[in-house]
């Protein structure tokens, strides 16, 4: 009896052990954690559950064989974290550590490692905390994104530097965001459809400079998910580069600086996509949907302050240009005032080219340049086949504004293409009449986005209104000059019949001199005889004869100063008039007491009106006195003044 009793209380007491062994057994057998147990002096492992087969990947007898076989599955970067936890158990510490595993697939696994010290015997456990850590990491993310959405849109509302705003939002990209690099890029419309880097942030590492991008479709275009956002003008992600290198052209050049994964985001705004903002996370991840429409909403916050600092830079340029042109009015004209004109266009416009043409007169209609700036030079003025470019549109109506695609448009149009133009504004210009005089245009190489087209309309009616005033006034110009160098031709055809016309008059003056001069010297001569011969004559008939003879010899001398008067007209008729007033009245009374001295015996009645003044040339005006003395003495006339 005595020794029965305790026999039964072992026998219960070691029932109840296994009882508790198998609930132990069968819980640690059907849990995901791991329960182990190991000898704190010699290290060997006691006990294992099954759960570290799924979680990892090894079998259980590997550990039981070689019990530190468990430290090669910890992650490098946390391996010296778990040794101090263990180091830190076995002095009897209660240790916990965050660590992660790495399974012989590749497979990483997040676990909480608790441990402590019981008996002599070292208990963890092991539990998965995948989960967790992901959803923390995505929360993470998300909570990134967030604050990189708010100081974003807090840059956007201080800076108004397109290029120190993309510097910016790569910034905060990788110091808030903790991606390890971002870049921006613009989608370019060149003929290679370029993506042009245009600000970047974080370990870049000249990537950037070994990347050839284009966003062309097909096998011109270049594969990957930045190009592909430009493309498709959406969200694209390679999650992993290096589990699908094919995705990825560059994967070589983004795994040796240390990216796994790239989101691309598309700057979207007004239909069109601007270009790209591309993320490159350390860490082969995929985005969540939350999170990628804060980061979407960011890229289009960052399109749309792109816009408006463009179209604030925009309208500035105009109003500067506006404030040139009319302070250059009252200082310019003609030639100066158009090239001082299509300069400010083109340079207020952005545009690569502007000129101002006239319409020439003819059929077909042609126009000639006035003044025309391309590429900040000024050309040479050259003429053109309007019908051949858009301006053939401003015969019916008063603008015109193309936003893209020009050259497909009009491709006999030999100017726009060698300019790749892309866009085309125009202003009609009009005279006083209405009529189509002239036209203003100015040629971009890039699209106009749909802000720009009601602010260039604006302005090109302002530039317009003043250049048809100035292109009137040059066709005045230029039409007075025409009549000042036909008058100018018509002055000298003129002078010069003028100046045949003296040299005949001087000599047919000579020539009559000489007529007439012949005959009154016969005339004298035989005059001379007949006196002579009178001596034989009676008396009675002498004083008849003489006084006859008188009558001619007197008549020869009048003929002859009347020669000498119209020879004297002639040479003065050469001179140069010498315009002043002359007393007509003193200067007969001069003429006619010459006339008294020369021949006494003659009686001239006379009859002066005193005072009779007029503007002339003296010597001309006594010459014409004495002419018609002289003639009126050969006829017998009288002669009023």
């Amino acid at each position: 009896m005595t020794n029965s009793a305790p026999n039964d209380e072992l026998q219960r007491l070691q029932a109840a052990l296994t009882a508790s062994e198998a609930r132990f057994r069968e819980l640690a057998e059907n849990t995901e954690d791991v329960f182990y147990s190991r000898d704190a002096s010699t290290g060997q492992l006691l006990y294992i559950s099954p759960a570290c087969e799924r979680l990892t990947g090894r079998e259980s007898q590997n550990f039981y064989d070689k019990p530190d076989r468990y430290l090669a599955t910890v992650h490098p970067d946390d391996l010296e974290a778990v040794k101090a936890a263990v180091e830190a158990s076995l002095c009897g510490l209660t240790t916990e550590v965050e660590c992660r595993l790495i399974k012989p697939s590749g497979e990483m696994v997040w676990v909480r490692h608790f441990m402590h010290l019981v008996d002599g015997r070292v208990v963890g456990t092991l539990r998965d905390i995948s989960a967790r850590k992901k959803a923390d990491a995505e929360l993470a993310r998300t909570t990134r994104a967030l604050q990189m959405l708010s100081q974003s849109n807090r840059a956007l509302t201080r800076m108004d530097d397109e290029l120190q705003l993309l510097g910016e939002i790569c910034r905060l990209a990788v110091d808030v965001g903790g991606y390890r690099m971002a870049w921006v890029g613009y989608a370019r419309d060149d003929a290679d459809r370029s993506v042009e880097p245009m600000a970047h942030a974080g370990h870049e590492a000249g990537y950037l400079s070994s990347v050839r991008l284009s966003w062309a479709q097909g096998a011109a275009g270049t594969p990957g998910s930045a190009c592909d956002a430009i493309r498709l003008n959406e969200v694209c992600e390679s999650s992993d580069l290096q589990a699908r290198p094919g995705d990825f052209p560059l994967a070589r050049e983004a795994a040796a600086r240390g990216y796994a994964s790239v989101l691309a985001l598309p700057l979207r705004h007004g239909g069109q996509t601007l270009g790209v903002l591309a993320l490159y996370s350390a860490e082969a991840q995929a985005a969540r949907i939350e999170e990628v429409g804060l980061l979407q909403e960011l890229a289009d916050n960052l399109a749309f302050g792109i816009e408006n600092i463009r179209s604030r830079q925009w309208r500035n340029r105009m109003e500067k240009a506006i404030a040139q042109v009319a302070a250059g009015v009252s200082m310019q004209g003609g030639g100066n005032f158009f090239e001082m004109l299509v300069r400010n266009m083109s340079d207020a416009m952005g545009a690569n080219g502007a000129f101002v043409a006239r319409v020439l007169p003819g059929d077909p209609l042609r126009g000639r340049t006035v003044a025309a700036v391309f590429n900040g030079q000024v050309v040479p003025q050259f003429e053109y086949a309007v019908d051949q470019t858009p301006c053939r549109e401003l015969v019916h109506a008063p603008s015109l504004i193309l936003s893209e695609g020009v050259q497909t448009l009009y491709p006999d149009a030999l100017m726009l293409r060698n300019c790749g133009t892309q866009a085309y504004a125009a202003h009609r210009l009009e005279n006083s009449q209405g009529q189509m005089a002239g036209m203003l245009v100015v040629v971009f190489r890039e699209p106009l986005k749909e802000s720009q087209t009601a602010l260039l309309h604006s302005t090109l009616q302002i530039f317009a209104s003043r250049a048809s005033a100035e292109l009137e006034r040059l066709q005045s110009d230029l039409e007075i000059r025409n009549l000042n160098t036909s008058l100018e031709d018509r002055v000298q055809q003129r002078t010069a019949e003028l100046k045949l016309a003296n040299q005949e008059l001087e000599s047919f003056s000579y020539s009559v001199s000489h007529d007439l001069r012949t005959p009154l010297s016969a005339v004298d001569g035989f005059a001379d005889l007949l006196q002579m011969s009178l001596a034989n004559l009676p008396e009675s008939q002498i004083g008849k004869s003489l006084h006859f003879l008188q009558r001619i010899r007197s008549g020869v001398v009048q003929m002859g100063e009347l020669i000498d008067a119209l020879l004297s007209l002639a040479r003065l008729a050469r001179e140069p008039l010498r315009r002043e007033q002359v007393d007509l009245s003193a200067l007969a009374a001069e003429v006619l007491q010459g006339c008294r001295e020369r021949d006494p015996a003659r009686v001239l009645e006379s009859h002066i009106e005193p005072g009779l003044l007029a503007t002339g040339d003296r010597r001309l005006l006594r010459q014409v006195f004495e002419l018609a003395e002289c003639i009126g003495q050969v006829k017998g006339c009288a002669v009023q003044c």
